[in-house]
C-alpha cells in the first residue's frame, strides 16, 4: 500500500488568528492567502437583499451559498468607510468566540484568492471547526494542531518552550516530543486596544480631520476603534524599537511621523517604551498583565523538574534575525511541515471517520 504525505494530495493548512487568517499548501514556505480577520458588517434593512462582498464594491464572492447579510471582508473589507458599518472579529484573547463569520473567512481565503475546490483537499486546521470544514466544505479530511506544537516544527524542534507573542495575546508553550504540557501554558492579553475612559493627550496641535462631516454621523465606534488602532499598528511599524541597553535611551535617535491628519512629530525615548511593557512592569497589581519573564517563570514552575532542563537546554540569542515571514506565519509553516510528512495520513481525520463517530473523534485523535 502506497503511504502519501499532505503535500502529495494537495493538504491545505489553514491558520487563523486575531489579525488575519493564512492559507495555503502543505510542504509550502509561505502561505498563499493572507487575509484580514476583522471584517465589516451593516445592521441588514427589513428589505435588503443577503449578500456578502469581498471588499469591492458591487463585487460579490464567488460562493452562492447563503451568507449573512451586508458583510465585508477580506483586504478591502473593514478599511473602506460605509455608512454605520460596524467591524467585527471571530476571536477574542486569542480563541474563536464567533463560528458565524469562520466559513465565510475561510471560503474567501480558499476560494476567492487561492482559487481552489475545498472539496478536494484535506485541511489541517475542535469539534466546532471540524463540524463547519466537513458539513459547509465537504473536505475529504481534516486536522488540528495546537500552535505551540507547530511553532516548535517550525524552528525544527521536537521539544521546546515556545514564546509567541501575537495581535492579541502572548503566550508560553512547553512542547515535549510534539506534546503540550497544558498546565505549564500561561498567557497575558497583548492586544493594544485603545481603553475607554482613557483621555487623549494633548501634544501642542490640534488635530486637522480629514473625515468630511457628513460622514461623521454615521460613523459607528467599533470603526472608529479599528481604524485608530490600524493607526497604532502603523506607528510601530514606522519607528517602534527595542534595544538591548536601556541606559541608552535617554540618547536614543529621534525617528518621525506624520499622521493622517498631516501632523508630524519626533519621538526619541519614548518609541522604545512600547517593547519595554512585555519585560518590565511597573504594577504590582495581579489584574495588570504578566511579563514575558514571569510567564516562563510561571511555565517553567508548572513542568516537571525532569523536563526543566529538555526545555531550557537551548537557549539561543538571535543577532540576525532569519526571514520574518518565516517568524510572522511559524505557525501556519509548522502546520505546512507536519501536513507534508509522509505519516501525515495517520493523523488526519476522514470523512468516513466522521460520518461513523462524530464530533467524539476530534478529542480522540486531535490531542
Amino acid at each position: 500500500m502506497v503511504n502519501y504525505g499532505g503535500d502529495e494530495v494537495s493538504a491545505l493548512v489553514i491558520d487563523i488568528g486575531t489579525s488575519s487568517l493564512r492559507a495555503g499548501y502543505a510542504g509550502d514556505d509561505t502561505p498563499k492567502a493572507i487575509i484580514p480577520t476583522y471584517y465589516g458588517y451593516t445592521p441588514p434593512t427589513p428589505d435588503a437583499d443577503v449578500s456578502m462582498t469581498d471588499g469591492t464594491e458591487g463585487t460579490e464572492t464567488s460562493s452562492n451559498k447563503p451568507k449573512p447579510a451586508n458583510t465585508y471582508i477580506g483586504q478591502n473589507g473593514p478599511s473602506i468607510w460605509r455608512p454605520n458599518m460596524e467591524i467585527g472579529n471571530p476571536l477574542a484573547d486569542g480563541l474563536i468566540t464567533n463560528f458565524d463569520p469562520i466559513p465565510p473567512l475561510i471560503r474567501h481565503a480558499l476560494e476567492d484568492v487561492m482559487r481552489v475546490d475545498a472539496t478536494e483537499h484535506p485541511v489541517l486546521n475542535r469539534e466546532r471547526m471540524a463540524e463547519i470544514m466537513f458539513e459547509e466544505f465537504n473536505v475529504p479530511a481534516f486536522y488540528i494542531a495546537n500552535t505551540g506544537v507547530l511553532n516548535a516544527f517550525a524552528s525544527g524542534k521536537g521539544s521546546a518552550l515556545v514564546v509567541d507573542i501575537g495581535q492579541s495575546m502572548a503566550s508560553v508553550t512547553p512542547v515535549v516530543d510534539g506534546f503540550v504540557l497544558r498546565k505549564g501554558s500561561p498567557s497575558r492579553p497583548g492586544e493594544h486596544w485603545i481603553r475607554p475612559g482613557t483621555e487623549p493627550v494633548d501634544v501642542g496641535h490640534p488635530p486637522r480631520y480629514t473625515l468630511r462631516e457628513e460622514r461623521v454621523a454615521q460613523t459607528t465606534e467599533s470603526w472608529k476603534i479599528w481604524a485608530e488602532n490600524r493607526e497604532i499598528d502603523e506607528w510601530l511599524q514606522s519607528v517602534g524599537a527595542l534595544t538591548n541597553v536601556p541606559r541608552f535611551l535617554s540618547r536614543a535617535a529621534p525617528k518621525q511621523y506624520e499622521f493622517p491628519t498631516g501632523y508630524a512629530t519626533t519621538y526619541g525615548a519614548e518609541r522604545y517604551q512600547v517593547s519595554e511593557h512585555f519585560f518590565i512592569s511597573n504594577h504590582n497589581s495581579p489584574d495588570q498583565p504578566k511579563t514575558l519573564p514571569g510567564l516562563i517563570t510561571e511555565s517553567l514552575r508548572a513542568c516537571d523538574p525532569d523536563l526543566r532542563q529538555v526545555l531550557t537546554s537551548n537557549i539561543a540569542k538571535i543577532h540576525a534575525p532569519g526571514n520574518p515571514i518565516e517568524r510572522r506565519y511559524g505557525g501556519w509553516l509548522g502546520g505546512s511541515i507536519l501536513a507534508s510528512l509522509g505519516t501525515f495520513h495517520q493523523l488526519w481525520i476522514s470523512k468516513e471517520e466522521w460520518q461513523e463517530h462524530g464530533k467524539a473523534i476530534v478529542g480522540q485523535r486531535c490531542k
